[in-house]
């Protein structure tokens, strides 16, 4: 107490533990989110085979971020007086529409490929993923969301498993992926309901249901910017070229794997008081965030130039990557930057108005996907890139100025 303040003050507020304990819980989903890929870069290199692997996982994906984001927005701000259960049953159907678009956005991206067994097991993984994402969000609106990374471990453990046990190509880690989220979903789930019962009196917290169409909207159109490159690759990309995107793309979520989840949770919490203040504070912890993360992306395409560095990555991959991905990684800066600055940002207006947002996610769908068929004529699968920053550039303006008036 030597600085005259209690022990306790100078303790970090709930808001700082969350984000430092998720930050470096993300770091381990970091390290084996990189075994992965590498695993996979090794066993199929930039082929078909990879190509198909990475349009299923996509799918995966989506249904995961798409979860996650709306679920975290639906819930996260609702008060302890709606149990788990209750908020679950409440949007069942939700998660089935979900599953049944997926699975049909699975079969169409797949093409012909749609008889390959690998196909059939992701559709199951899909609907895995979509209520296991509602899972975690309800973990981490009780407090569990160290917990709720047992979710996302599965993954890269089970993709590493079964690419090594089973192989045959993109089978073995599709069923890898699958069963990862199975044995994740059975450990986190009881945790989550445990002790909790369907009660009317458990029902009576707020709980703002009237969002639900905007925040799945909003999230469709902006969260998942992965899906549009998945349902083009088939088209505008040579055959191996959408896996050597995705293998660029490592590196830069790589970057921003660290701090988004703890952002997105933190920043919602904090959105609930709203106000003026609020969301100057948003605004100013946005900005700093994007800029670290910029500088962390650069960081790692300069390292990627290293020779220890780029023969130790060339090494584990098998084959000469590091200079054919670097291009991908430095284009992708000005991406990383904007977009952990809006997922920090945004929360702001998802909690106080979802319905504001959709505008400028459709502007910037729509410019993305004009410069992805146009560019990749001129700049090949830098495009990608280019398009998805150009995206979050757009999205600043649903945002950055807020309200106008303090909150009484």
């Amino acid at each position: 107490m030597a600085d005259g303040r209690p022990a306790r003050a100078r303790r970090l507020s709930p808001s700082a533990r969350t984000f430092v304990w998720m930050g470096a819980l993300s770091v381990v989903t970091l390290a084996l989110g990189v075994l992965r890929e590498f695993v996979i870069a090794r066993d199929l290199q930039a082929s078909g085979a990879a190509d198909l692997f990475f349009r299923g996982l996509v799918i995966v994906g989506v249904c995961r971020n798409f979860g996650t984001a709306l679920f975290r927005a639906r819930w996260v701000p609702v008060g302890p007086g709606v149990s788990s259960g209750e908020l679950l049953r409440r949007e069942w159907k939700t998660c089935v529409a979900v599953a049944v678009i997926a699975i049909g956005a699975l079969l169409a991206i797949a093409g012909s490929d749609w008889r390959e067994p690998t196909i059939a097991v992701f559709a199951v993984g899909a609907v895995l993923a979509i209520f296991g994402a509602a899972v975690r969000a309800l973990g981490e609106r009780g407090g569990l969301e160290r917990r709720a990374f047992i979710l996302e471990w599965a993954l890269p453990i089970g993709t590493i498993i079964g690419a090594v046990t089973i192989g045959r190509g993109a089978l073995g880690p599709a069923v890898g992926i699958t069963g990862g989220l199975a044995v994740g979903l059975a450990v986190l789930s009881p945790a989550v309901f445990r002790g909790e019962a369907s009660t009317a009196s458990q029902s009576k917290g707020t709980d703002t249901a009237a969002r639900t169409p905007w925040l799945l909207v909003d999230t469709l159109a902006y969260v998942n910017l992965g899906l549009l490159d998945a349902a083009l690759s088939k088209h505008i990309f040579d055959e191996g070229g959408y896996a050597l995107l995705n293998y660029g793309w490592l590196f830069v979520n790589a970057a921003l794997a660290v701090p988004t989840a703890a952002a997105t949770v933190v920043a919602l919490r904090i959105s609930s008081g709203g106000g003026v203040e609020v969301h100057r504070k948003l605004r100013n912890w946005a900005f700093i965030a994007g800029a670290v993360v910029g500088v962390g992306v650069a960081m790692v395409w300069a390292l990627l130039a290293w020779d220890p560095v780029s023969s130790r990555v060339d090494a584990a991959a098998g084959w000469a990557m590091s200079e054919r991905i670097r291009p991908v990684i430095l284009f992708a800066v000005p991406f990383a930057a904007l977009r952990l600055t809006n997922t920090v940002g945004r929360q702001f207006q998802i909690v106080a108005d979802p319905k504001r947002l959709l505008p400028w996610d459709f502007a910037g769908l729509a410019g993305r996907a004009a410069i992805l068929v146009i560019g990749v004529r001129y700049v090949g699968i830098l495009a990608s890139p280019i398009g998805v920053a150009f995206a979050e550039l757009v999205q600043l303006g649903a945002w950055f100025r807020g309200p106008r008036k303090p909150a009484p």
